[in-house]
């Protein structure tokens, strides 16, 4: 064994003695510290903090029961272990060195073996001690840490030992530990309540079925992790989230109050049942609504046209036979007819648009925009315009709706134009998982505050002379993108022009 790290003060007023066990103690590795007298003794001690002290017993001036009483008396010294020194042989003697603190007792003359033997037994029970300290003082630094934990948490925690009678079955349960967090439940301070018994203290918890669940714990070992809804005699009830945990022949349990939560829970269950039924009735309403635009727009068609086709006979053949103010009331009966023959068609086809039961298909939409441009080649001659695009994706969808898409955002682009000759230009990025289509225009703009407005059926910011139209055009725009799963928006300045944007899911 390694000795080098072991302090051993050596007193005793004879110097060949002294000598001796100098010479012995440095042979078997110590640090030897050596005093000749009490006072010395004393100083030497303060100084060095020795693990072991050897004291002989008659010296002059200070004898050796004295230097250990004031050793003893002395907090940084009473801890060190001593062994007392003497000639003297005598029973009484050797118990007044027990008396005043003594460790042990070597006779004189010193029999090196007993004295090593000594010395190594007080070593190794000093070592012991100090390990025996140490970890004393990290149990109570963990206990120390884990009441703090228990303490600070918000959830009740406590532990049980179940009481058994004589035929091992539990009658009762006793509370071995809580945290402070019992004291929102109990009218006692926490600890006044440990070493208490669960039936004795509420025997109202027998009848709530938690005393059971505990006991079932116990006797099954299955940890227990539910939703408990607790209730007794007195009127007094919660909702709990408990978990419970076999531990030994008792058990762990926390719990929490989620009373509150549960009540929101079902307030939001209410709630979310109400607005579904709301979404319902109004799908249903939507539907109907639907339905009668199409029937009636489609029934108004045929006495329109009855209409028209009279009022255009008319203009023909009594044309010489009116004045010029009765030319001008069949003109604008004419004109009008021709502007509701639009709007009923529009309507039509917004109604349409999600009454589409046509499946979806890979589309390439470099195609689609080539017939869109195709089909607007008389407006884009008429206004000079410019119609670009980059290289577009492949998408899945309807080709005949993206088709109405890309035409009205590009026939918008070009009908609200400014002085300037339209420039057109048709874009897309990817952002995640949408390709997200632009439609940049140097039109006339809009206004922020009218960003909304423009999607709406019927809205309209502009009067029909100065821009022809219904106000369904973007209305059925942004149906064609909600049917495509994706969303519509629109970004411009008045005078600056204006870029419309709609996302189309990327193909799995």
């Amino acid at each position: 064994m390694n000795n080098s790290a072991i302090k051993i003060l050596v007193v005793d007023d004879q110097p060949s003695n002294l000598r001796f066990l100098s010479e012995l103690l440095t042979a078997q590795g110590y640090q030897v510290f050596r005093a000749i007298c009490g006072q010395l003794a004393l100083n030497a001690a303060i100084a060095h903090c020795p693990d072991l002290i050897l004291l002989d017993i008659r010296m002059p001036e200070m004898n050796g029961y004295e230097v250990c009483r004031r050793l003893k008396s002395t907090s940084k010294t009473e801890q060190i272990p001593v062994i007392f020194l003497s000639v003297l042989d005598d029973i009484n003697d050797k118990l007044q060195a027990f008396q005043v603190g003594g460790a042990d007792y070597i006779a004189k003359p010193f029999q090196v073996e007993e004295v090593l033997a000594r010395i190594d037994k007080q070593v190794c029970l000093q070592k012991l001690q100090q390990q025996l300290k140490e970890q004393n003082a990290q149990l109570q630094q963990s206990q120390s840490l884990l009441a703090s934990v228990l303490n600070s948490s918000l959830d009740v925690v406590a532990a049980y030992a179940a009481v058994r009678n004589s035929q091992r079955d539990i009658v009762d349960f006793q509370l071995l530990l809580v945290n402070r967090a019992t004291e929102k439940i109990s009218d006692r301070p926490f600890n006044e309540i440990v070493g208490k018994y669960l039936l004795a203290e509420d025997p109202q918890i027998r009848n709530s079925g938690l005393f059971d669940l505990y006991v079932s714990v116990v006797e099954t070992g299955e940890t227990v992790d539910q939703e408990f809804f607790y209730e007794d005699d007195r009127d007094i009830s919660a909702w709990l989230h408990i978990v419970a945990v076999k531990l030994n022949d008792g058990l762990a349990v926390t719990f929490r109050n989620i009373t509150d939560r549960k009540l929101a829970q079902e307030l939001l269950e209410a709630s979310l049942e109400t607005q579904t039924r709301y979404a319902e009735e109004l799908t249903r309403s939507n539907a109907e609504l639907e339905q009668f635009a199409y029937v009636a727009s489609h029934d108004l068609q045929a006495p329109l046209g009855t209409i028209t086709g009279y009022a255009q006979l008319l203009e023909r053949r009594c044309h010489n036979q009116l004045d010029s103010e009765g030319n001008k009331f069949i003109g604008n009966i004419v004109n009008s007819c021709v502007r509701m023959q639009t709007l009923i068609d529009d309507l039509l086809e917004y109604s349409r648009v999600s009454r589409s039961q046509k499946k979806f298909n890979l589309i390439d939409c470099n195609l689609v925009f080539e017939d869109a441009r195709a089909n607007l080649q008389l407006a884009i001659s008429k206004n000079q315009a410019s119609v670009t695009r980059g290289d577009l994706p492949r998408v899945i969808g309807d080709s005949f709706q993206l088709l109405q898409l890309f035409q009205n955002l590009i026939g918008n682009a070009i009908k609200y134009r400014s002085s300037e000759p339209p420039l057109v230009i048709f874009g897309v990025s990817r952002q995640e998982d949408n390709w997200v289509f632009s439609v940049q225009d140097n039109g006339i703009g809009i206004a922020k505050q009218n960003y909304q407005q423009i999607f709406q059926i019927f809205q309209r910011l502009h009067t029909q002379k100065e821009y022809s139209g219904t106000g369904i055009g973007l209305a059925i725009c942004q149906r064609i993108v909600d049917r495509h799963g994706g969303r519509l928006w629109v970004e411009s300045e008045p005078d600056r022009g204006s870029t419309f944007y709609f996302s189309v899911p990327v193909p799995k």
